[in-house]
């Protein structure tokens, strides 16, 4: 009887001790991820990135993408990453991409709904 109440006693203390070892391990990778993310090395890659902003990123590191840089008329300027395969119907996505992230970073979260400025003038007009 002894045996079968020190085995229930090492299952409980297996089950803290794993919840201890998981618990560390979750503030190991936190504090890893946020070490990580900190890295200058990083810092091209977006807050959110998807997996084509890795995927181009992994390849520019291959050599198999290249970094463009785009001069604005206002003088200043940004870089855009595409593959080297990529066609101008790719840049210019990369380049509206950027351009969105740029602003959105900037300004917090903007959605224009152009129904809110339409609709009125459609009314208006299928009145007269």
């Amino acid at each position: 009887m002894e045996s079968s109440s020190s085995c229930g006693a090492k299952e409980e203390e297996v089950e803290v001790g794993d919840y201890n070892s998981s618990t560390m391990k979750k503030a190991r990778l936190h504090s890893t991820l946020t070490a990580l993310l900190d890295d200058p090395i990083l810092a091209d890659v977006p807050k959110k990135p998807t997996l084509s902003d890795v995927d181009t990123l992994i390849s520019l590191e291959m050599g198999s993408a290249m970094r463009i840089s785009i001069l604005k008329l206002d003088g200043t300027s940004f870089d855009v990453a595409v593959m080297n395969s990529a066609t101008v119907k790719d840049l210019k996505l990369a380049i509206k991409k950027k351009v969105n992230d740029m602003e959105q970073s900037n300004l917090g979260h903007r959605h224009i709904s152009w129904q809110v400025f339409i609709a009125p003038s459609i009314q208006s007009c299928s009145s007269v």
